[in-house]
C-alpha cells in the first residue's frame, strides 16, 4: 500500500488520531482543538492565544466557513479534502524576527509535501505552488507587546484532494491540488503528522538563529528569484526583477531604472514577457 494513503486510518482529523504516530516533542503534543466546521482557524487560534494557551497549541479543521488568506482574501476550504490548521508560537524575539516566520512555514510546508511524491514549488512570500499553480497559503498574524513578540499564530492551508470542479471558477485555472497533480489520493493525516515534524524541526532552527540554512533550502524551491514580478504596496507598486532574498527575508526587486527596492511585504505576481517593460528575468 502506498505510504501516501494508508485506508486504514480514518479519514477524521480528531486529537487521538493526529497524536497517534506523530513524532514531534512539543508541536500539537500539548493540545490540539479539532473542529469539523469553523469560522476560521487563526481566528481560533488567536482566542485562544489570548487566553493563555501554550506555544504548540494546534487547531485543526475538516472545514472552514471563513478562511482566511493575505490581505483579507477568503481561502477555499471545502469539506474533508484539504488541511486548514493553525499553531500558536510564543518565540522570544522583537518584532522584526516576524517576517522570517513564513519562509520558514514554506519551506516546511514544501518538504512535506515533497515527501508525497509532488514537486512544490515556493512564491515569496507565502505561496506553495505546483507546475506554477496554488496548492496552499501560509497566513502569519502576531500581537506584539512594544517591540517583542507577545505571540504568533501560523496558518497553513493544502488543497489535498480537492477536486477541480469543488474549486470556484475564477481560481480553476489558478489553482491544483495534490490528488490532481499526482493522479491518486493522498492522507490527510500522513500529511499533516509530516508537516508538524518539518515545522517543528525549521522553527527550532529559525529560533536558534539560523536563517542561511532556511533561505538555502528556500532556494530548492524557490519560483520567484530571476523572475519579472509586478509587487503591490499599500499606496504603490513596483515592476522589476526579484533579485535576491536578505537575510531578514525581505525581498529585493530591482525596476528597470535600476533602483533597487527591498520590500517587507506585499503581493506578488509573476509577469509574463508582455508585461515586464523591457525587463529580462
Amino acid at each position: 500500500m502506498s505510504p501516501a494513503l494508508d485506508k486504514r486510518l480514518p479519514g477524521t482529523l480528531t486529537p487521538g488520531v493526529i497524536k497517534q504516530g506523530l513524532k514531534t516533542r512539543w508541536l500539537g503534543q500539548s493540545a490540539i482543538f479539532s473542529f469539523d466546521v469553523i469560522e476560521s482557524t487563526n481566528a481560533e487560534a488567536k482566542r485562544l492565544a489570548q487566553e493563555g494557551a501554550q506555544g504548540g497549541t494546534l487547531v485543526v479543521a475538516d472545514t472552514q466557513t471563513k478562511g482566511q488568506g493575505r490581505l483579507g482574501r477568503p481561502w477555499v476550504s471545502p469539506s474533508g479534502s484539504g488541511l486548514y490548521l493553525s499553531t500558536i508560537l510564543r518565540p522570544a524575539h522583537s518584532a522584526n524576527w516576524f517576517p522570517r516566520l513564513a519562509l520558514t512555514a514554506g519551506v516546511a510546508v514544501a518538504s512535506a509535501i515533497r515527501k508525497t511524491g509532488a514537486m512544490p514549488q515556493l512564491k515569496w512570500p507565502n505561496d506553495i505552488l505546483i507546475a506554477d499553480r496554488k496548492v496552499g497559503g501560509i497566513l502569519t498574524e502576531a500581537v506584539f507587546d512594544k517591540k517583542r513578540i507577545e505571540f504568533a499564530v501560523l496558518g497553513i492551508g493544502i488543497n489535498v484532494n480537492t477536486e477541480q470542479d469543488e474549486f470556484p471558477l475564477s481560481i480553476r485555472n489558478l489553482a491544483t491540488s495534490l490528488r490532481l497533480s499526482l493522479g491518486r489520493r493522498v492522507s490527510r493525516i500522513h500529511l499533516l503528522q509530516s508537516l508538524l515534524c518539518q515545522l517543528e524541526e525549521w522553527y527550532e532552527s529559525l529560533n536558534k538563529g539560523g536563517f542561511d540554512p532556511i533561505l538555502e533550502s528556500w532556494s530548492e524551491f524557490d519560483s520567484t528569484l530571476g523572475r519579472v514580478v509586478e509587487v503591490f504596496l499599500p499606496e504603490s507598486r513596483v515592476v522589476g526583477v526579484a533579485e535576491a532574498l536578505q537575510s531578514d527575508g525581505t525581498l529585493l526587486v530591482r525596476d528597470k531604472e535600476n533602483c533597487l527596492h527591498r520590500i517587507l511585504a506585499g503581493d506578488v505576481v509573476h509577469c509574463s514577457t508582455d508585461r515586464s517593460s523591457g525587463l529580462k528575468g
